[in-house]
């Protein structure tokens, strides 16, 4: 591990150059709870074995496409329930939704985080048919999530999801190459050290290239941010994948997230037309 760098702080650190986060976090939080009452949905379902291998279900039927949402959170914060919100608008179009919550660090280390978004997948193929189709898979991730999603299909991972699970991925605001984090306040509680930072870094473990990809980013996201995005989207077309990039207007770390549940947004109508083609 390394000391903190105040200008990659504010690079890496949403909260340094997002105004109001907690304004966020309480829409959102005000979002899902009025979902969650209007809605039908399984809620608390066991995935493993640690108590947050959890996740909510909004079933569409067992015939309907499945697409699961890792939240973000800088893998040692938020949860599922914050994002029941994006379930009307999967429901309205017939698409399952699946939000699954994962363990967090420091209670746990990164690569124990990537093996638990391993093990979900694993569990909806093997259990999951009563909720919707699983062979109709596709996921997406938010930040961290983004970067669980995306470091559990490369395929040199000692446990990858099987490849052509997932039929498609949307990745949004991720981060791929995890050696900058080692220079934040965030590192204190991921605990980074030079190793497992490029051994968790999808950057240099990409993901199978049969795995349709589209990257999102805000615009209004830091310059390393995006960079982020733009690299990585570099590196998969490269390897072979079949790969998109868009960086979207003037959001920032938070309001790209709350285009998740608007089937009208860019964003939204892309996971959702990622799992009605699926």
């Amino acid at each position: 591990m390394t000391g903190v760098d105040d200008a990659i702080e504010y690079e890496y650190n949403p909260h340094m150059h997002v105004p109001d986060v907690a304004a966020y976090v309480e829409r959102a939080a005000r979002a899902s709870e009025r979902a969650r009452a209007c809605v039908d949905g399984v809620y608390d379902v066991a995935y493993g074995e640690r108590p947050l291998n959890t996740c909510d279900i909004f079933p569409a039927g067992p015939d309907a496409p499945v697409h699961v949402f890792l939240h973000g959170g800088y893998w040692r914060g938020r949860d599922k329930a914050d994002y029941s919100f994006m379930a009307p608008a999967f429901l309205e179009a017939g698409v399952t939704l699946v939000l699954p919550n994962y363990s967090l660090c420091p209670h746990a280390d990164l690569a124990t985080l990537v093996r638990e978004t391993t093990a979900c997948f694993h569990w909806l193929r093997d259990h999951g048919g009563d909720y919707g189709d699983m062979t109709r898979l596709t996921a997406s991730g938010h930040s961290a999530g983004a970067h669980l999603l995306a470091m559990a299909h490369a395929p040199d991972f000692d446990a990858p999801v099987a490849p052509g699970l997932v039929r498609r991925a949307v990745l949004v605001s991720g981060l791929f190459d995890l050696a900058p984090v080692r220079h934040t306040t965030v590192n204190a509680d991921i605990g980074l050290d030079a190793a497992t930072a490029e051994a968790l870094s999808p950057m240099h473990h990409l993901p199978h290239t049969d795995l349709p990809l589209a990257l999102y980013v805000g615009g209004g996201e830091t310059a390393s941010w995006i960079q982020q995005s733009r690299d990585f989207h570099t590196a998969v077309s490269k390897a072979g994948s079949r790969a998109s990039l868009e960086v979207l207007g003037d959001h920032d770390h938070y309001s790209i997230a709350e285009e998740l549940g608007d089937a009208r947004s860019p964003l939204g109508r892309a996971c959702i037309e990622a799992a009605l083609a699926s």
